[in-house]
């Protein structure tokens, strides 16, 4: 018996300019739920925009369909909206012009846009939301093109299958993905295997700023704009650089501070590996994102906002540490 999806019947019913849009700084799954859905609604008939606020990083390049990203803001109103892997309209990074906002999503928490917003924190990434969708509303029209898009976000917010948000549906959903035409060798090799030497210089800067915390179990890098400058790498090829931390034994929580052009404000990557719920940490310093993954933006000097992260990192240490005490005491 099929069920009723609210943002089906929405997109239905829309028979006027729709934008599939994502935020700022967009990774594997942002990027290819918007290509994923925008090509599957042009073959419903739909007219579609995809657009973001930042240039699409290289490695997601080969995605069908990816250069026809457009670059936010767009001057035009649409008649509908669509918000894509992201807690908020406000993480576009950009404006959007738009009737009605419809949020598809996977994180904690976030704004409501819409009643017909599909925000489920248990699903592994967002192109499994929107596989959901296209799949009960006609699984005839994901062809390959589709599924490699959709395949792009499962593979890398998963971290290629390795992190604790992976369940069942994971591979229940790759296997369906792989059926219809996906090479999982040719994914990983696009998007794992296709490193500039600009990243691999830049990447020999940032880990000379390794430092250890509390033990060990606490790991740091920074990314300074001189790094960018030097190696004239782009900010995006710094994605992956904070799994280098979070890959020490004996490391809890890992986090990477990326330094904006205005060089007072700070990008920030939070990992775990399940011990400590690093989207707490993010959420206190005015961020948010998963259990094992999560980030925020922090304006200051290097030193007092790594010192800030520190102390947060261990509060929360701290804290679930208490409550572990207190559940063996009861």
């Amino acid at each position: 018996m099929e069920y009723v999806v609210p943002v089906i019947e929405r997109l239905k019913r829309e028979n006027g300019k729709i934008l599939i849009f994502t935020h700022e700084n967009p990774d594997g799954d942002g990027i290819g739920s918007m290509l994923a859905l925008c090509s599957f609604l042009r073959k419903k008939g739909k007219n579609v925009t995809c657009a973001m606020k930042d240039p699409l990083p290289h490695i997601y390049d080969f995605l069908p369909n990816a250069q026809d990203i457009k670059k936010l803001p767009l001057d035009e109103e649409f008649d509908l909206a669509v918000l894509v892997d992201a807690a908020g309209a406000f993480r576009a990074g950009a404006p959007v012009k738009a009737k009605e906002i419809v949020r598809i999503d996977h994180h904690i928490g976030g704004n409501v846009e819409s009643i017909y917003d599909y925000v489920d924190p248990y699903a592994p990434s967002t192109t499994t939301i929107v596989g959901r969708i296209l799949r009960q509303w006609d699984e005839s029209l994901i062809d390959k093109d589709i599924a490699m898009c959709l395949y792009a976000g499962l593979l890398t917010d998963t971290g290629s299958f390795r992190y604790n948000n992976v369940n069942k549906e994971t591979f229940h959903f790759a296997e369906f993905l792989v059926d219809k035409g996906v090479n999982p060798n040719y994914m990983s090799t696009m998007i794992f295997e296709r490193n500039r030497p600009s990243t691999i210089f830049l990447l020999k800067e940032v880990l000379s700023t390794l430092e250890m915390h509390e033990n060990g179990k606490i790991a740091s890098l920074v990314v300074r704009r001189e790094f960018l400058d030097k190696t004239g790498a782009e900010e995006e090829e710094t994605e992956g650089f904070v799994n280098f931390a979070r890959g020490i034994d004996g490391v809890d929580v890992a986090f990477i501070m990326i330094q904006k052009p205005d060089m007072d404000t700070w990008r920030v990557s939070l990992r775990g590996k399940g011990k400590v719920n690093v989207q707490n940490i993010a959420k206190k310093l005015g961020g948010g994102g998963h259990k094992d993954a999560a980030g925020c933006r922090i304006k200051g000097k290097e030193k007092e906002v790594k010192e800030k992260i520190l102390s947060a990192i261990k509060e929360e240490i701290s804290k679930e540490k208490n409550q572990l005490v207190e559940t063996n005491v009861n």
